[in-house]
């Protein structure tokens, strides 16, 4: 089955294929999320003495560090020069930055000494307590916590809504016509967001011993490596024609509030997730959401939702499939099918 996104700039392949294609070249898929960790051994001198004050100041309150970081320090710690550079490495500063005025502005949540760990005291609020059962905490407490605690981090250039910085929030122009009232064309990623929560999720229930609730409300993370494999192998791409080549490297350079890129990010959420089947018409693509990535995996290996997660699939398939497929077809790079104007706040 091919389906044509009829007004904007993706042409849509059955996933199915993807799965058949990908899944017996792939690792067998872990049963436990991978930890991502980064040990003092493994830091130069010059990187440990750089940062290592920055650390030390997050004793007495974690927002007055931030706030003492710069765009100096940042490049010193993480070794930047011409031949090793680092993308989006100003944004990435006043994400920081921001993150302190966001800690000192929100005491209900993050306490008057402004630290991200006193969530733990505002959440335990949230949780419902049965007889013999671990403690319940619905997602939906969380993410309000991380949404609207730390709102104020996006930069002023981002999507704005009622005059607030919506952050990874894009305006999807085939859905312009349809629209009723302001906002009813966009579509909201939440990419880093999504992925704090992912994060936040294994330790609470691990490390606290919680249960985390409505944890399917979480989406897959529409960021390049996911999308990059949908493209790579021909379930998602490009009408003809209609985006021109960087002249440099022969693949599209894009800023991620391109029609294209807002496509192609919403159409990764959409073919990695497991969704009831219906259909959309009239508006830039009609698609029946029968065979999601997640589930066509899942039957395949015999598994469960609750044997496999979708952060699992996430970790230790569709990402690293994607990584690997893309240093295959362009082993100089590695990078994805199309290149993101990135500044270090969504990607």
């Amino acid at each position: 089955m091919q389906v044509l996104v009829t007004h904007g700039n993706i042409v849509i392949q059955n996933s199915l294929s993807l799965v058949q294609k990908a899944l017996p070249s792939l690792p067998l898929i872990c049963s436990n999320l991978a930890s991502l960790a980064v040990t003092l051994t493994n830091l130069s001198e010059s990187m440990v003495s750089s940062i290592l004050p920055i650390l030390l100041s997050f004793h007495s309150s974690l927002a007055n560090g931030l706030s003492s970081i710069t765009l100096q320090k940042m490049a010193e710690a993480f070794q930047v020069t011409d031949s090793n550079p680092i993308v989006g490495l100003q944004g990435r500063t006043t994400l920081l930055s921001n993150l302190a005025s966001a800690l000192n502005n929100n005491p209900t949540f993050f306490g008057q000494d402004a630290r991200p760990g006193n969530i733990i005291d505002h959440l335990q609020h949230h949780l419902l307590i049965t007889h013999n059962n671990p403690p319940q905490l619905p997602l939906t407490a969380l993410w309000h916590v991380l949404i609207h605690g730390l709102s104020s981090i996006w930069p002023s250039s981002t999507t704005s809504l009622n005059g607030i910085p919506l952050g990874d929030v894009w305006t999807c122009p085939a859905l312009t016509p349809l629209s009723q009232s302001p906002g009813d064309d966009l579509i909201p990623f939440h990419k880093l967001t999504s992925w704090l929560t992912y994060s936040i999720i294994e330790p609470i229930e691990q490390i606290l011993g919680w249960l985390i609730t409505e944890k399917d409300l979480l989406t897959g993370l529409p960021e390049y490596r996911n999308g990059g494999l949908l493209i790579d192998l021909g379930v998602l791409s490009l009408k003809p024609g209609s985006i021109p080549l960087h002249p440099d490297t022969l693949i599209p350079r894009l800023p991620p509030s391109h029609p294209a890129i807002v496509e192609w990010r919403a159409m990764t959420i959409i073919e990695l997730q497991v969704s009831p089947i219906f259909i959309i018409k009239d508006i830039n693509f009609s698609l029946s959401f029968r065979d999601r990535i997640a589930d066509l995996i899942r039957d395949i290996l015999g598994l469960s939702p609750q044997q496999l997660s979708l952060p699992q699939i996430l970790e230790s398939a569709t990402w690293k499939a994607g990584r690997i497929i893309a240093n295959q077809i362009r082993p100089l790079t590695g990078g994805p099918p199309i290149d993101i104007e990135s500044d270090g706040t969504v990607f």
